[in-house]
């Protein structure tokens, strides 16, 4: 699991270590990913996009990888920003928040929430544990 460029060096570690069965990344920027390592992501990815971050090229990377493994997923939290997946969004107060855009719209609490249980229902189905 990882968030942003750390998104992105989660599916890498799927290249480089066969151990890894599945990747999850948090609002990844795709960009640092070599074109000629998308055929080598061999285990699904979960991607979880905030609304305000991706840009149409970083999804249609996601959707490059997507269509190789019809096990890897994406889906976009609305009403998110890129710092919603980070501690940003709760330790900045209102006003704060504003000032610096560490939250969107959505409840911070609620997008943890979205997260939290997608993240796990994915890990579940990839790594066979208990629901």
């Amino acid at each position: 699991v990882g968030h942003s460029f750390g998104g992105v060096t989660a599916v890498l570690a799927l290249v480089k270590e066969p151990s890894f069965r599945c990747a999850v990344a948090l609002d990844a920027w795709m960009f640092p990913l070599e074109h000629a390592l998308y055929p080598e992501v061999p285990r699904p990815v979960l991607f979880i996009n905030t609304e305000k971050f991706q840009t149409p090229d970083s999804v249609a990377r996601m959707k490059r990888l997507s269509s190789r493994n019809s096990q890897t997923k994406i889906i976009t939290i609305l009403g998110t920003v890129h710092q919603s997946h980070t501690d940003l969004a709760f330790l900045t107060g209102k006003l704060l928040s504003l000032i610096f855009k560490a939250r969107g719209t959505l409840d911070p609490y609620k997008c943890l929430d979205i997260t939290s249980r997608a993240a796990l229902a994915f890990l579940q189905r990839h790594l066979g544990m208990a629901r």
